[in-house]
């Protein structure tokens, strides 16, 4: 098992096998920590949450102590960070050996898996490959240790608090099938089985399963076809682009993106995407299937929108973002030229781009309040038509998994005349995220320093981007038989 990702929590000590610091060591640290909120986290500052009350706890626990242990340290400042709206905020301990800890190597005794906003437990079938009911008459998960499954997930899933409802959930599986960490976490060593009760709604089914060494993954049909290209594109040499595009019934354009790729990795991927989006133009109809996306880079939505933004509505106001920052600056910030973000001011705006950035501003409000001397001046990334626009209507296929810039990717585009974005609501985030390292401790803190807005005046974080059209999983795609989201999609284009 390789080194936690996730923070892995003690609360004093764990048999004498977790490194310990001293007390003025981890309050050294922790009060580090916070000032990292105050002076680089973005999010930290749009919550409203008693963070000092938080963090003055923390201290009193501390301070109870002669040392302290790093895993207690990092599990508490991961407590703290989710409290906020940070999607890419993470804690990793840097040296944590977890030889000889057997719970961390124990996973959930079956397959989880999201529907209908419930927890459904879940068996693989190996012929034909797919997914069936672990207990046909009770597919659903009611309580885990007599605590309703949506409680346990709030507990054992802390981390996924404040995100989008179905990518909540969506993550919260992936968190509990590797249950033996978070049990680490809350300081509860000695589990080793679990209480289930599974039901239908009406009769239930309590059954008790130890906790098993084989890790049980649950693979939505998308995801697998995503995988299946990811591992094309980062081993295949040359990546046969053709891959990521076909054409379906009645002149249908579907081009799948399972990540948000950088040109500079990829050559030739920017020739060929235009390319495709040239043979679209007279299509029925053009899909953009970016669920599964976990994001990277912007250059395929500069490319792809191009072809979408129509002449009447360039330039397109896509995104508005702040960066975090102490000293008001009116220069361009490293980092955010990257994102095709840049000032009012820059040199790679025209006065025509100006002038549709004062017409954004003067109908753009949010919901949220900040103090504006802690960040820079407002960046904007334009969209522009490039001349040759799509004569087809352009629906965006997103869902829970779609984060990062593949959330950018959906919500820069929806609002335009001729897109809609079709699924459910995506992961969120965009926040520009950096590390820093804690001195005493070593452990590594990732915060974001970006606030990204969308255009309805909401940040990314913790919203996500709502579909204009909802199309939600059926028990086929759960079980494995079928992609019933872009059957569904493609049922709703040939009415049309």
């Amino acid at each position: 098992m390789k080194k936690l990702i996730l923070v892995l929590a003690l609360f004093l000590a764990f048999d004498g096998k977790s490194q310990n610091i001293g007390k003025d060591a981890a309050l050294a640290d922790f009060d580090a920590f916070v000032a990292l909120l105050n002076s680089q986290s973005s999010y930290f500052q749009l919550s409203d949450y008693d963070f000092d009350g938080h963090c003055e706890e923390v201290r009193k626990k501390i301070s109870t102590r002669d040392s302290v242990s790093i895993p207690f340290l990092a599990f508490e400042i991961e407590k703290v960070i989710a409290e906020t709206i940070d999607r890419h905020a993470s804690v990793k301990m840097e040296d944590f050996d977890e030889d000889g800890i057997d719970i961390l190597d124990l996973h959930f005794p079956f397959i989880l898996a999201p529907f209908q906003n419930k927890l459904v437990a879940l068996a693989k079938v190996e012929s034909p490959k797919g997914y069936k009911y672990y207990a046909e008459e009770y597919p659903f998960v009611e309580s885990i240790n007599d605590i309703p499954a949506l409680q346990f997930i709030e507990k054992y899933a802390y981390k996924r608090k404040n995100s989008p409802q179905a990518a909540k959930l969506y993550d919260a599986t992936k968190d509990l099938r590797d249950i033996g960490e978070s049990f680490f976490n809350q300081g509860e060593f000695d589990q080793r089985e679990l209480t289930i009760v599974l039901t239908n709604g009406t009769s239930s089914k309590r059954i008790t399963l130890p906790l098993s060494e084989d890790k049980h993954r649950w693979n939505n049909v998308g995801h697998t076809q995503d995988v299946e290209l990811i591992k094309a594109t980062y081993i295949d040499e040359p990546f046969e682009y053709q891959k990521l595009h076909k054409w379906i019934a009645d002149s249908i354009s579907y081009l799948q993106l399972p990540a948000m790729f950088a040109y500079e990795d990829f050559a030739g991927l920017e020739s060929y995407l235009n390319m495709v989006m040239k043979n679209s133009i007279n299509a029925k109809a053009l899909i953009i299937d970016v669920r599964g996306n976990g994001g990277g880079s912007r250059d395929i939505l500069h490319t792809l929108s191009g072809y979408i933004v129509q002449p009447a509505q360039s330039p397109w106001v896509a995104n508005l973002a702040y960066v975090r920052t102490d000293q008001r600056t009116d220069e361009d910030i490293k980092g955010m030229d990257g994102r095709f973000l840049f000032r009012y001011s820059s040199d790679q705006f025209t006065n025509d781009d100006r002038k549709a950035i004062d017409a954004f501003n003067s109908h753009f409000t949010t919901p949220y309040t900040f103090d504006q001397r802690k960040f820079s001046e407002p960046f904007y990334m334009l969209l522009k038509s490039n001349g040759t626009p799509l004569n087809c209507p352009v629906y965006i296929l997103a869902d829970e998994r779609s984060f990062s810039a593949a959330s950018v990717f959906a919500s820069a585009l929806k609002g335009l005349a001729n897109v809609k974005i079709a699924g459910v609501t995506t992961n969120g985030s965009s926040g520009r995220s950096r590390r820093f390292t804690l001195t005493h401790s070593n452990i590594r803190i990732r915060l974001s320093t970006m606030l990204s807005f969308q255009r309805n005046g909401k940040v990314l974080d913790g919203n996500g981007t709502e579909p204009d059209i909802v199309i939600d999983r059926k028990e086929a795609q759960l079980l494995g038989k079928s992609d019933t989201q872009l059957d569904d999609l493609i049922s709703l284009i040939k009415k049309n």
